[in-house]
C-alpha cells in the first residue's frame, strides 16, 4: 500500500491548516516506513508519540478557527476529532502492549481514511464560513501560533541498509 500524498483537494485555503495536515500526512507515511521497515520499537513509538501529539496541536488549532469563523457545526466536528483521537490513542496504546499487534496495511488504511476522508468531508464544510469571516479568522490563527507551541515532529526513520 503506498504512502499518503498531498494533493491541491486537501487544501482547506488556510495556510496553517494546510501546513498541519501536510505534517500529519508526513507522519503517517513515517509510521508506516517505520512498520514495513522494521525499526526499534523506540523509533515507532516516537512516531506514535508524535502522531498523537500534532494530531492534538492541529485539532486545537481548527477547532479555534471554527469558532472564530462562527462555524454552526462545530460541536459535531469536535465529536468526530474526539472520536480520532481515541483512535490515534488506541493505536499507540495497543503497539505498546505488543508491538506484533500493530501492521503497517492497518495503520496506513485507517490513516489513509482518517486524514483524506476526514479533510476532504469534515474539513471541507466549514471552507465556506473561513472565507466569510477571514479576518476573524486570521487573527484567531496568529492568536493561537502565539499562544500554542507546535510539538516536535518525529524524527524521519532512517531507511533500511541494503
Amino acid at each position: 500500500m503506498a504512502g499518503i500524498e498531498w494533493t491541491p483537494e486537501l487544501s482547506v485555503g488556510v495556510s496553517s491548516l494546510d501546513a498541519d495536515h501536510k505534517v500529519l500526512i508526513s507522519l503517517v507515511n513515517q509510521l508506516d516506513d517505520a512498520i514495513q521497515r522494521g525499526q526499534s520499537r523506540d523509533t515507532v513509538r516516537r512516531v506514535l508519540d508524535a502522531l498523537r501529539d500534532y494530531t492534538e496541536y492541529h485539532f486545537n488549532r481548527e477547532e479555534a478557527l471554527m469558532r472564530a469563523c462562527g462555524y454552526p457545526d462545530i460541536d459535531a466536528h469536535k465529536r468526530t476529532h474526539g472520536t480520532l483521537r481515541a483512535q490515534v490513542a488506541e493505536i499507540r496504546d495497543r503497539y505498546l502492549r505488543n508491538p506484533e499487534s500493530i501492521h503497517a496495511r492497518e495503520v496506513l488504511a485507517f490513516s489513509k481514511n482518517w486524514l483524506t476522508a476526514h479533510i476532504m468531508g469534515r474539513d471541507q464544510l466549514y471552507v465556506p464560513f473561513i472565507n466569510n469571516a477571514r479576518a476573524a479568522v486570521d487573527a484567531a490563527d496568529e492568536a493561537f501560533a502565539k499562544h500554542s507551541q507546535e510539538p516536535a515532529h518525529a524524527p524521519v526513520t532512517s531507511p533500511a541498509l541494503p
